[in-house]
C-alpha cells in the first residue's frame, strides 16, 4: 500500500527543490530524477555503524525526508517509486547482479534495487540509488545505442534475456546486470539484511558516501574524496582527520547533526 499522501509529498519535493508541474510526463519524469540524487545523497552510515536500515517506507521516509538522512539503493529507491506511483506512475522493482569494477560476465548475488517505469507503452530504467554511476536521467530500457543523462552517456545491452547497464567513462565499464523478474518483499529484506551485515560486505566494512549534480560527481570511500567533473577532469582529495570527515560530510553532501553524530560513535 502507498504510504504517500498530498503532504508527505510536498515534503519530498521541497526536499529535492522540485517548483514544476506533476503531470504524468516524461519531462516530469526526467526532473525528478535529476534532483533526488542531487539533494538526496548515497550514504551507508547506517550499515557501517552497525544498523540494518529499516525497508518500512514509513521509516525511509522519515530518514531521507524528514531527517534529511540519504540512504543506499533499497532506501533511495524505494521512497522515489512510492513517490511516482502517488503522481500516477507505473513503477516495478527489480533487483540487478552488480558488475561494477568486475567483467561483464562476472556472477554475483541480486543485491542491487533499480526501478522500471512504464510510460506510453515506454518502459524506462530509474534507478537512483547507484552511488558512484548512479542515473541522473531515465533510460529506455529497449534502446541499446547510447542514452544520454544529465551527466554521462550510459547504455542498456541485451543478452540472453538479460539487461546490462553501462556508463561512458575513459571507456564503456558495466554497472549491473538484470532480468525483469517479479521480486518479493522478502527478496529485499534478505538483500538488505546481508549487505548490512556479512562482516565482508563493502556496505559493512567501508563508508561510502555520493552524489551528483550539474556540475560534477562526488564520491567519498573510506579516507578518499573523488570529484569528477562533466569534461572527464578527476579530483582527489585526501581526508586527513576526523573535523575534515565531518566537514565534507556536512558541506559537500548536505548532511546534517545528526548523521555527523552516528558516524562519531563509531570513529572516536
Amino acid at each position: 500500500m502507498n504510504i504517500m499522501n498530498q503532504l508527505k509529498l510536498e515534503k519530498y519535493l521541497k526536499r529535492i527543490h522540485y517548483s514544476g508541474n506533476l503531470e504524468m510526463n516524461i519531462e516530469v519524469l526526467k526532473n525528478i530524477h535529476q534532483l533526488h540524487p542531487q539533494y538526496i545523497p548515497f550514504e551507508n552510515i547506517d550499515s557501517y555503524t552497525g544498523t540494518v536500515p529499516s525497508l518500512d517506507p514509513e521509516d525511509i521516509f522519515q530518514k531521507l525526508i524528514v531527517e534529511s538522512r540519504g540512504g543506499y539503493c533499497y532506501e533511495q529507491n524505494l521512497i522515489l517509486s512510492e513517490i511516482l506511483k502517488y503522481i500516477g506512475f507505473t513503477v516495478e522493482l527489480q533487483l540487478g547482479r552488480v558488475l561494477w569494477r568486475k567483467d561483464e560476465n562476472s556472477s554475483s548475488a541480486r543485491t542491487h534495487l533499480l526501478l522500471i517505469v512504464e510510460l506510453n507503452a515506454q518502459k524506462y530504467l530509474v534507478d537512483c540509488g547507484f552511488g558512484t554511476a548512479t542515473l541522473t536521467g531515465p533510460l529506455l530500457l529497449n534502446e541499446e545505442k547510447p542514452q544520454q543523462t544529465p551527466n554521462e552517456q550510459f547504455k542498456i545491452s541485451q543478452k540472453n534475456g538479460a539487461y546490462t547497464l553501462w556508463t561512458q567513462r575513459e571507456n564503456w565499464l558495466p554497472v549491473y546486470r538484470f532480468e525483469l523478474e517479479r521480486v518479493e518483499p522478502l527478496d529485499l529484506d534478505i538483500s538488505n539484511w546481508y549487505l548490512s551485515t556479512y562482516p565482508e560486505s563493502n556496505f559493512k566494512k567501508n563508508l561510502i558516501l555520493s552524489k551528483v549534480d550539474e556540475n560534477a560527481r562526488y564520491t567519498l570511500a573510506g579516507h578518499t574524496l573523488n570529484i569528477r567533473r562533466g569534461a572527464g577532469e578527476k579530483e582527489t582529495v585526501i581526508v586527513e582527520n576526523n573535523e575534515q570527515l565531518y566537514q565534507i560530510l556536512r558541506e559537500t553532501f548536505g548532511l546534517k547533526k545528526n548523521a555527523v553524530d552516528l558516524l562519531k560513535q563509531k570513529i572516536e
